[in-house]
Order: structure tokens, then C-alpha cells, then sequence
């Protein structure tokens, strides 16, 4: 692939970090980046904090990061609950309300709303939105992101991908996804970067080929760079018609990037 890289979009978990600990390479990896000047941005589908406790948590592993770098799909989503006057059944960690703090959600509810929220998939919960969702058809129903698992330090864990179809399943409802790997998740980062009409200079780097690396991706056009770190599994560039690149960890991604640029 002969384009010059502009810019550099960045999943999270499972790409710098997996739970409480950097991945191998990934400070010194993120630190060459910013060195070079070349824009970047984080886009995560990370649902279980806030983006003050994001931040907070990726400084305390030894990253530099800025509040304005950081991309969530639980930002959009709380942007088109408040711009539709939604008073939703929130599905989200006690970490993650942070963000949607000024949204009402006193019953009864108008919407249902689903991030990654392990204390909330419980039957009594699941079935209070099913309920909401099973009386009015035409009721909201909205996927912060549907990733069927994700990595944690002591392995993968199941994500909200089940639950939410399960619930589209019995309710018969479908549910509009707003974060990766939406094409119009990864707008928001282009724009910012003031790239959108260049996106197929722009690299995408992840773990996960359908969340980080598929359709939205695909569609613009991004180049697609996979690292062999949290969710990635033994053939994954195989999948989905393969990547633009395959990478150990984001650093030895990093490293190929800033290399393309000396050529």
C-alpha cells in the first residue's frame, strides 16, 4: 500500500492496555508516535468508565494522554440520547454515569440503552428491558457497541454483544449500534483530525478484526492494522478479507508506521 500515513486511529483495551496493565511496547510506542507529529486519535468502545476515568487510568499506566484525544462510543451515544430528549434504562458501571450525568432516566423509561455493564446482566434487569422494549416496537433500542467478548488480564469475557440479542431476539426489536465499528464513529475522529476527505491515509490499529478493523473501517477506506495483543486469535488477518498489516504489539505498529515515513 503506497499511501502516505496522516493519521492514526487507536482502539484502547486490548491494543495499549488489557485491564490494569500496558501492553508490551505500548508506552514507547504512543511516545515515538506523538514525537513524530503525526495526529492521532483513541477510539474505544469502552463503556465501563467515564472519559475523565479513562484518562486518569491510562496516565496512571504511563501514558500521555489528553482528554481531547480520547473518542468513546459512550460520548456519542449520550449525544444523540440528549439530542432526541430520550429518558433511557441505562445499562452502564457506576464509573461509566458519569457521562451521561444531566440525562433523566426516572421511569417510565422511553428508551433502552446498553453498554458493557457486567452488575446490570442480570434476569430482573434484562427482563425490565425486554418489557420496555416488548410494549412499544417502536421504543429506541441502543447499542452503545456489540462486541461479543473482550480481554481481560485473566482472559476474554463476554461482552454486550449477547445480551443485546438476546433482547433483540425475544423483543423482536433491533438495535441501532453507535460505536465501532460504525462508519460514523470513526467520522467523528477523522473530523477532528480534519482528515475525513483523506481517510485512506489514516491507519486504523486494533485487536479485534470485526469491531476495530471491519465494516465502518472498511467502508472508509482506513488502513487496517491488526496487533497480535487482548482479543486477537491465531488467523484473525485471515478474516474479513484480510488486513493492511499484522503486528506483534502497537509498538512494532508504531514502528512500521514512522518507517513508511522515511521512505
Amino acid at each position: 500500500m503506497a499511501h502516505t500515513i496522516r493519521g492514526v486511529l487507536i482502539d484502547l483495551s486490548g491494543t495499549i492496555h488489557v485491564g490494569d496493565k500496558a501492553c508490551e511496547g505500548a508506552v514507547a510506542g504512543l511516545k515515538k508516535l506523538r514525537q513524530s507529529g503525526i495526529p492521532f486519535r483513541f477510539c474505544t468502545n469502552t463503556t465501563k468508565e467515564s472519559v475523565a476515568k479513562l484518562k486518569n487510568k491510562l496516565v496512571n499506566l504511563g501514558f500521555e494522554v489528553h482528554g481531547n484525544e480520547i473518542f468513546t462510543s459512550l460520548i456519542a451515544c449520550r449525544n444523540i440520547v440528549s439530542s432526541r430528549g430520550l429518558r433511557p434504562l441505562l445499562f452502564l458501571e457506576d464509573q461509566a454515569l458519569e457521562d451521561f450525568q444531566g440525562i433523566p432516566t426516572e421511569e417510565p423509561n422511553d428508551a433502552v440503552v446498553i453498554g458493557l455493564s457486567p452488575t446490570n446482566f442480570r434476569y430482573e434487569m434484562l427482563n425490565k428491558a425486554f418489557r420496555i422494549l416488548i410494549d412499544n416496537q417502536s421504543t429506541p433500542f441502543i447499542a452503545i457497541h456489540k462486541a461479543k467478548y473482550f480481554a481481560e488480564s485473566d482472559g476474554l469475557s463476554l461482552g454486550p454483544g449477547p445480551f443485546i440479542e438476546a433482547l433483540e431476539y425475544a423483543s423482536g426489536v433491533k438495535a441501532t449500534v453507535v460505536g465501532k465499528p460504525e462508519k460514523s464513529f470513526y467520522e467523528l475522529a477523522l473530523k477532528d483530525m480534519d482528515l475525513l476527505n483523506d481517510a485512506n491515509h489514516v491507519v486504523m490499529i486494533g485487536d479485534d478484526i470485526v469491531n476495530d478493523l471491519g465494516s465502518g473501517a472498511k467502508e472508509l477506506g482506513l488502513i487496517r492494522y491488526l496487533v497480535k495483543t487482548g482479543k486477537y486469535r491465531d488467523g484473525d488477518e485471515l478474516r474479513d478479507g484480510g488486513v493492511d498489516g499484522l503486528f506483534e504489539n502497537f509498538g512494532k505498529g508504531v514502528d512500521a508506521i514512522l518507517d513508511r515515513l522515511k521512505k
